[in-house]
């Protein structure tokens, strides 16, 4: 099984929060096709805030969070970030498309705090994170003032009790009332997290109004896609657009493939056997443009699409076949080379390294079979071979 993060945008977590009665601000969803003029008359109001809905973070610096304080500003945001492309800290130079905005009414913010609910693998148990220094990368607090972030761990049989909520609240600077808020939230996005196998819900910031309230102003959810199966209705809530086509499409054929910015395609069966790949094309001075991990158990069908993946890329210029036979054989492998060479047209070079069962066999299949794969005798050989077919190093 994958092990696949899947994400949702903010407007669906906010919807998910609501539905367990955790506040969250006043807003609508604006997409492509709805009429302005009717947005405006039915949500009212005299400013707003025009958020895009990508899976990314930094959306703020980057021009993705728009004040609007009159109507014409209003459409011109949406006309401004409606069918564009946003390009943060987390995307790549094409940046992701908006295709939904969620416009949101402003709220009068005294404070900003940072919880969140993630799954610690290390204690098998979820952890609740919380800081008063809400608003800002989480990671850099704990990097810079470690003594601002509150964590406990909670146990599924005992659920969240009073003192995980103290220890929390502790540095938060927390009213009576405010404590209350605070624990009936935590206490609901526990339930949340536990109902939808979520991996990780984050409130940043989780924001004190001047009424004295808390309020969740922004919100993310991830899932591990291993337990959507009992999930129809958020496995509904994926969106296409946000992803890479080609890793769309990888897994439609059941392969574990990761987009990366270099150079030299990678076809290997087996995660670790991929990651020494990749990390001895980066010790030679190479860029790794995926990871590939095609499966212990693959067949030739699985390594055309593998070919087809790669192909796809317009920045591969090589590929390094590294394939070790243990459940698979080197020769079905080689019978997949020529397959996909057979579909395809082959334009860059191939170097390929078979070792293992029936490695000889596979390396009698692709002999002399096309100018553009060259053989490997050992891993070092291939991922060097790789690199210099590819041009040398980025």
């Amino acid at each position: 099984m994958s092990d696949i993060i899947v994400y949702i945008h903010e407007y669906q977590s906010k919807r998910l929060l609501k539905t367990y009665e955790i506040p969250v601000p006043r807003s609508e969803v604006f997409t492509q096709g709805d009429s302005i003029e009717k947005f405006i008359a039915n949500f009212g109001g005299e400013s707003w805030i025009v958020k895009a809905q990508v899976h990314a973070g930094g959306r703020g610096k980057a021009g993705g969070i728009l004040w609007a304080h009159t109507r014409d500003e209003l459409k011109d945001s949406i006309n401004k970030l409606l069918g564009t492309q946003l390009v943060t800290k987390q995307t790549d130079a094409t940046g992701l498309p908006i295709n939904t905005l969620l416009v949101e009414k402003p709220a009068e913010i005294k404070r900003e705090i940072y919880l969140s609910l993630l799954v610690d693998r290390a204690s098998k148990k979820i952890t609740a994170i919380a800081s008063a220094e809400g608003g800002v990368n989480i990671e850099e607090v704990a990097a810079k003032t470690p003594e601002k972030i509150a964590s406990v761990n909670i146990h599924k049989t005992s659920g969240v009790q009073g003192y995980h909520c103290r220890l929390l609240a502790r540095n938060l600077d927390l009213n009576k009332e405010q404590f209350k808020q605070f624990s009936h939230i935590l206490r609901q996005m526990y339930s949340l997290f536990l109902d939808s196998d979520a991996s990780l819900i984050e409130i940043n910031p989780l924001i004190i109004t001047q009424d004295e309230a808390l309020l969740a102003l922004d919100a993310k959810m991830n899932f591990d896609d291993n337990a959507l199966f009992r999930h129809k209705k958020i496995a509904s809530l994926k969106d296409p657009s946000q992803e890479n086509p080609i890793e769309l499409k990888a897994r439609q054929h059941d392969l574990n493939y990761v987009k990366l910015e270099g150079n030299v395609g990678c076809i290997v069966n087996g995660a670790g056997l991929a990651m020494a790949t990749m990390d001895l094309i980066k010790h030679h001075g190479g860029e790794p443009a995926n990871f590939l991990d095609v499966g212990g158990g693959t067949n030739a069908e699985r390594v055309t699409q593998a070919f087809n993946l790669l192909l796809e890329d317009e920045n591969v210029r090589s590929i390094f076949v590294n394939i070790f036979g243990g459940i698979v054989r080197c020769d079905v492998i080689a019978q997949g080379i020529l397959q996909a060479l057979e579909q395809t047209e082959l334009t860059m070079p191939v170097v390929v390294l078979l070792q293992g069962t029936n490695a000889e066999q596979g390396k009698a299949i692709l002999k002399d079979q096309h100018k553009l794969i060259i053989p490997a005798n050992h891993l070092t050989e291939g991922a060097t071979l790789a690199i210099q077919q590819a041009g040398g190093t980025i």
